[in-house]
């Protein structure tokens, strides 16, 4: 009786291996017996004495069920099966050993406790595999290492790399005959590899995988970091924004506080309403830096009652708040405006901007200032890229057509253009400039005078005309939104703030916005072609951007309010930040991530330009890193031959905390500039960012080499399962059921049954 309860005997019938030892098909014999048992039936029907018609069924059919037995013994049933001869091939134990598995999200267990119990423990599983294969275990992480003891798993590692771990045990168990490979992970791939094709390389080999999930399927309470981004702003005071994004399952609808904290200090804190369950939502936060250098900031979410995992409710980040070079901005203007001077005295309190400006203050009279050096403007606006190209945004006042040559028309587009810098335009442009270069560059078309209203004619220049009336400017959903045009964080008192703003006055109408361009103000009432004429409007061109201002009396924001707002100040430095922001820097270092963890490696690329900024091949680069304790690593960056300027170095970091990277370059094109940059190693959330088992991807893996899955609660088949399942090193084996001992007593049982019930009937 045991025979049909065998796990391997059960797996062979259910797959189709049961045949008869005279090659007779089993429908044949399936037919042969139903045509035998009718004819049993038949001749066995009529009794000597007359018989109740039930207990003639029940003696009928025992002499059916003895001559059918008998038949069936007689063609020799037997089951096929594969099967590993003992100790003749290896079988790889891979062991995930990642931060994950540390996680207790059963009975109070975490994962990796619960994986040594059911390998190590009392009726483990290790003791049999190993009568049967030579046994390697293996850990993995984003390393793959033999395990000689359970004491050899941590559950430490920052990175699950299931396919790079299988390619791993491929190339180490090559030479040797790997019958199969067992796979024990939550499922949770870091890892460039895909598993799933690691598992078919395996496959062609014939060696199956076998995997054990471990782990829930689904979190019940818990929240966590998934990831921290920071961008620097333009906004006054160098504030930085923060965007983070939360996941959480099991807390919809409930507030939870948000801290950063520099050391352990709190420096910023909101309060903030989870969404639904099992998603993942985005916050924004600001965070103003107090001291100007690479610092290493914490975020950290308020623990909630009966969290799962604490430790994706921390999180540490970076903000490089090192001193920059000021951007340089060059300030052209046709005649001393009143906007001038109060746009002067906006940038000079602004350590992050230079204001270099070029005002002409009569017919051949010039006046420089904020220069670098005497030279600098001497020969008037510049004519040549080298001379343009070394700021990084131009701002045009009311100058005349004839202020600039043909010649400094196109290389004002080219600036923007192919150097990526900035141009404002504000108030009046002669119509002139309506068939010049510079009109493509602008956000708004340039339209002559002649060919406006009337009502609109007339411009900047004349007060006692429509468009020179007062009027208070209206900003545009897209100008709500601008960094650029923020007074205060809070939107209910940046609108506030623009309210209390004095009336403009004088307006410049020309033509409509352009396909692709931003209107961020407009004039209440002023209309053109159906659309209300702007006040204010960007658009990007080429690799840089522009700004049109149609108005030259910005200036009311500040002579007209208090002495101590600062209004008119802070836009005017955050327009100037916009414009020069993006502009490119002859050098520029960047990381081929925004963070790292311990053990990644790290790629910073160098992009060099010359005076013209056009990509410099002839540079000699070196890196000097310092690592967080303070060792300085000298290497050399190598240019990169597929992309003009382009250099790099790679590195890998084995230390948590802040990195400092310094690029020397030298270069025949009078290139020689040191260029700081910093970079952040820190703990890693990839392991709880979704710590699910993952069911589907061990299933696909395990399909995918002709293995199976199981769970590690309900592995109980997992050994009979690798035993019987056919691999490179199975051998096709024939077990003979017809002389089991159970049919025998089977016979005996039904013919005397059938003779004691003929006897009690009185029957021969």
């Amino acid at each position: 009786m045991d025979l049909f309860f065998e796990p391997h005997i059960r797996e062979a019938l259910r797959e189709g291996r049961f045949e008869f030892a005279y090659g007779l098909h089993p429908l044949l014999a399936l037919l042969v017996l139903a045509a035998l048992g009718g004819l049993v039936w038949f001749f066995y029907r009529r009794t000597t004495r007359a018989v109740d018609p039930f207990w003639k069924r029940i003696m009928v059919g025992l002499r059916v069920a003895a001559v059918l037995l008998i038949v069936f013994i007689l063609m020799r049933p037997a089951v096929t099966t594969w099967q590993v001869d003992p100790q003749q091939a290896y079988l790889a134990v891979l062991i995930d050993d990642s931060e994950s598995m540390s996680i207790a999200d059963q009975n109070g267990q975490t994962r990796l406790e619960r994986v040594r119990e059911r390998l190590y423990g009392d009726d483990g599983l290790i003791a049999p595999l190993s009568e049967l294969y030579q046994v390697r275990v293996f850990r993995f992480d984003r390393h793959t290492g033999r395990v000689a003891s359970a004491d050899d798993l941590q559950a430490g590692g920052s990175d699950s790399w299931i396919g790079a771990s299988m390619d791993a045990i491929d190339n180490q168990l090559r030479g040797l005959p790997l019958g199969a490979v067992l796979l024990i992970s939550d499922g949770a791939e870091t890892g460039d590899v895909d598993p799933v094709a690691a598992a078919q390389r395996l496959a062609a080999r014939d060696v199956p995988v076998f995997t054990m999930g471990v782990g829930q399927e689904q979190l019940a309470r818990d929240i966590g970091i998934v990831s921290v981004q920071v961008d620097e702003t333009i906004l006054d005071d160098a504030i930085y924004n923060v965007q983070l994004t939360l996941s959480q399952s099991g807390y919809e609808g409930e507030s939870v506080e948000l801290r950063i904290r520099d050391g352990d200090e709190v420096v910023a804190s909101q309060s903030v309403r989870l969404g639904p369950d099992g998603t993942e939502r985005r916050y924004e936060m600001e965070l103003q830096p107090q001291r100007r250098e690479p610092i290493l900031y914490e975020l950290e979410v308020d623990m909630m009652p009966d969290e799962t995992i604490p430790e994706n409710n921390r999180y540490r980040f970076l903000v490089d708040n090192s001193e920059r070079p000021p951007l340089n901005i060059l300030y052209v203007d046709g005649y001393p405006r009143n906007e001038f001077k109060f746009i002067r005295r906006a940038a000079d309190v602004d350590d992050n901007l230079r204001l270099a400006s070029y005002l002409q203050t009569g017919p051949g009279r010039f006046y420089r200032q904020g220069l670098e050096s005497p030279l600098e403007l001497s020969g008037g606006f510049p004519s040549t890229r080298e001379e343009l190209y070394q700021y990084e945004a131009l701002v045009i006042g009311g100058v005349n057509r004839d202020f600039f040559s043909n010649e400094q028309i196109g290389l004002i587009q080219d600036f923007v253009a192919e150097r990526g810098g900035g141009l404002l335009v504000s108030g009046l442009l002669e119509d002139t400039f309506a068939e010049s270069r510079l009109a493509d560059v602008l956000p708004l078309t340039l339209v002559r005078s002649s060919q406006l209203p009337s009502f609109l004619q007339g411009g900047t220049r004349r007060g006692n005309h429509a468009t020179g009336e007062t009027f208070t400017p209206r900003l545009t959903r897209e100008g709500e939104l601008s960094a650029m045009l923020q007074l205060h964080s809070d939107d209910t008192r940046n609108r506030q703030q623009w309210q209390e703003l004095p009336d403009l006055q004088g307006v410049y109408v020309t033509g409509r916005p352009k396909p692709g361009a931003s209107v961020l103000m407009e004039h209440p009432s002023l209309q053109y072609q159906g659309q209300a004429a702007p006040i204010m409007a960007t658009q990007r061109y080429g690799s840089g951007r522009s700004l049109f201002i149609t108005t030259a009396s910005t200036w009311r924001w500040q002579m007209l309010m208090h002495s101590t707002d600062d209004s008119h100040e802070r836009l005017w430095r955050q327009m100037l930040r916009w414009l020069a922001v993006s502009a490119p820097e002859r050098v520029r270092v960047d990381f081929d991530r925004e963070y790292y963890h311990a053990g990644d490696e790290v790629t910073v690329t160098a992009t060099v330009r010359d005076e013209r900024f056009e990509p410099d091949n002839n540079a000699s680069l070196w890196l000097q890193l310092t690592d967080p304790t303070g060792q300085v690593t000298d290497m050399p960056m190598e240019w990169y031959i597929e992309e003009d300027g382009v250099y790099r170095s790679r590195f890998t970091v084995e230390q948590e905390g802040i990195y400092r990277a310094l690029v020397d370059v030298a270069s025949a094109s009078d290139i020689e500039a040191e260029q700081p940059a910093a970079f952040v190693v820190t703990p890693s959330l990839r392991e709880y960012n979704d710590p699910t088992r993952d069911s589907g991807l061990l299933r696909r893996v395990a399909q995918a080499s002709g293995g199976q899955y199981h769970d590690l609660d309900a592995s109980d088949r997992l050994l009979a399962d690798i035993q019987y399942t056919p691999g490179a090193y199975s051998t096709e084996r024939r077990q003979d059921l017809w002389d089991r001992p159970f049919f025998l007593f089977l016979l005996i049982a039904l013919l005397s049954a059938d003779w004691a019930l003929r006897r009690q009937k009185g029957l021969s």
